[in-house]
């Protein structure tokens, strides 16, 4: 029984380790990282965002190819979220207007809150990847997206992530045709199925040889 109760008493004591209690030793603190988050956002603007008075330190081109987007849309977007006015208000809208905390310091910039979650889609990559550019925490990425997300449903569901009609399409051919001299834009894709179909070594010809099995997708 003595045994069994020094077993038991040593148990204890390594779940009250394991758990931070008061046998435990000096408890884990977290490290503190001070950021220039005032710093981080002049360099944003810097670098792709200019005015009247100097031009942005890359051409719209970078613009374009690391945002995914133009600028004229970039800047759209950031405009219709903090132009929403509705009654009551949703309280994740007031999310990315900038206010002063309680030291008297403007919070994180719009642009900046906006321009770190584009940054998350646009590459696939986790939140704390642009901590050193951005000098936000991990965690206030995650919120910046989260609420992003909110919002651009909120704001353009009923327009355009809505099922299109006749119009939307024909309108879509117009377009696409005028921009790149191609007609039939959604034909394009089937026709370009009937194509590789006919190549010799496409999965269609691989089944008709009876190599595989039909998969979903052709059924």
């Amino acid at each position: 029984m003595i045994d069994i109760y020094k077993a038991y008493q040593h148990f204890i004591a390594l779940c009250e380790k394991e758990a931070g209690g008061s046998n435990s030793g000096p408890t884990r603190r977290r490290t503190y990282i001070p950021r220039e988050r005032e710093d981080a956002e002049q360099r944003l603007m810097g670098d792709y965002f200019g005015d009247d008075e100097f031009v942005p330190k890359y051409p719209e081109e970078n613009f374009r190819r690391r945002y995914r987007m133009s600028s004229t849309l970039f800047n759209k977007i950031v405009n219709n979220i903090l132009s929403y006015d509705v009654e009551p208000i949703p309280e994740y809208f007031t999310y990315f207007r900038q206010r002063h905390d309680a030291t008297g310091h403007l919070s994180i910039g719009p642009i900046l809150k906006c321009t770190s979650v584009i940054r998350q889609l646009a590459y696939g990559t986790a939140p704390d990847a642009f901590d050193e550019y951005f000098q936000i925490v991990e965690r206030t990425l995650r919120e910046c997206l989260d609420n992003f997300t909110k919002y651009i449903h909120v704001l353009y569901v009923e327009k355009f992530l809505r099922k299109p009609i006749a119009a939307d399409i024909q309108k879509t051919y117009e377009l696409h045709e005028q921009k790149h001299g191609l007609p039939g834009m959604l034909v394009s894709i089937d026709v370009c199925f009937g194509i590789v179909e006919k190549l010799p070594n496409s999965p269609t010809c691989a089944i008709q040889k009876g190599d595989h099995k039909l998969p979903n997708y052709y059924v």
